[in-house]
């Protein structure tokens, strides 16, 4: 999860921002192989699980980075076996969804490695990602909510994240970063969904949907 923020929003809401695709110390061990990298990109979400008006814009091995954002437990004991990404726009309002799904070598690794992360730091982190977001585009804003549960239920494991930020200058207007994780047996799955004015609607229902091919 931690691993991917940074880097996802970055691309999501600020395109041209360009980072070092690299991983850091911390992050979970790869020894990815072709069976379950195929599971893994079954299960991301689709052009299928949306309403008309998305696109798909990317679709390949997530992209991370090594920006350090205030929360970094040791996941480097756990072990990723097959991982993909799909990155979708919306063509009207151009928000934006990104849908990563990791396979781990044992559902023991996914599930300590979901209960390390599924923690108060990993809000503070998105927080921060908010905030170096916003910076980097020049632009002036501050947190309005930051809000962690562990509703809705999905999957075995599950976590949620919201961050709202209130942009300020010669237009005012909310920024909205959801964050829905879940694991079942091996799999995680995140998906991050960014736009402005108002939240992406049909978040829980698309993650329904690739929880069902999680098996």
């Amino acid at each position: 999860m931690k691993r991917l923020a940074p880097l996802i929003f970055a691309l999501l809401m600020f395109p041209t921002v360009a980072l070092a695709v690299t991983a850091g110390p911390h992050d979970e061990t790869k020894r990815l192989n072709a069976t379950d990298m195929a599971l893994a990109k079954k299960a991301t979400a689709r052009k299928a699980d949306f309403v008309s008006g998305w696109r798909l814009v990317r679709s390949g091995r997530p992209q991370e980075d090594d920006s350090r954002c205030g929360f970094d437990p040791d996941l480097s004991p756990f072990v990723i076996t097959g991982e993909h990404e799909r990155d979708f726009e919306h063509g009207t309002t151009a928000a934006q969804v990104a849908s990563v799904v990791d396979v781990f070598r044992s559902t023991r690794d996914s599930v300590n490695d979901f209960k390390l992360q599924a923690k108060p730091g990993l809000l503070r982190c998105f927080k921060n990602v908010m905030l170096k977001g916003l910076r980097s585009a020049s632009l002036t804003g501050k947190i309005t909510t930051a809000q962690m549960s562990s509703a809705p239920r999905i999957g075995a494991q599950s976590v949620s994240l919201r961050v709202v930020a209130m942009v300020t200058g010669k237009a005012s207007f909310p920024m909205y970063l959801d964050f829905l994780a879940f694991r079942q047996g091996r799999y995680q799955s995140v998906l991050m969904f960014t736009t402005v004015l108002a939240p992406v609607q049909g978040r829980v229902a698309l993650a329904r949907s690739v929880a069902r091919r999680m098996r």
